[in-house]
């Protein structure tokens, strides 16, 4: 399922050109609500500025973690991305850039 856009945004870019800071906040939020089902914490406890090793994803947690922001994030992010980007903050730049 992918994550509503607060305001009926519908993550099209703005007239600036730039994604927005909503669509930032709605792929964030969708991170941290599947590192948080990944890991079986409450999403308070998620930090968007760890490593997710550090937050104790496994590398087969990790791949899984791709499938989750595909699903929840409608884009396609490959492992590697992952990796290059290696915590939500990171990640989330990465994405809302493509």
């Amino acid at each position: 399922m992918r994550p509503s856009f607060p305001g009926g945004h519908g993550g099209a870019q703005e007239a600036d050109g730039s994604l927005g800071d909503r669509r930032r906040a709605v792929l964030t939020c969708a991170a941290v609500m599947a590192v948080a089902d990944l890991l079986g914490v409450d999403t308070a406890v998620v930090s968007t500025s760890s490593p997710f090793t550090d937050l104790g994803l496994s590398s087969s947690q990790l791949a899984r973690l791709t499938a989750h922001l595909e699903d929840a994030m409608g884009v396609e992010v490959p492992l590697t991305a992952i990796y290059d980007h290696p915590d939500i903050e990171q990640l989330v730049e990465y994405l809302a850039m493509r």
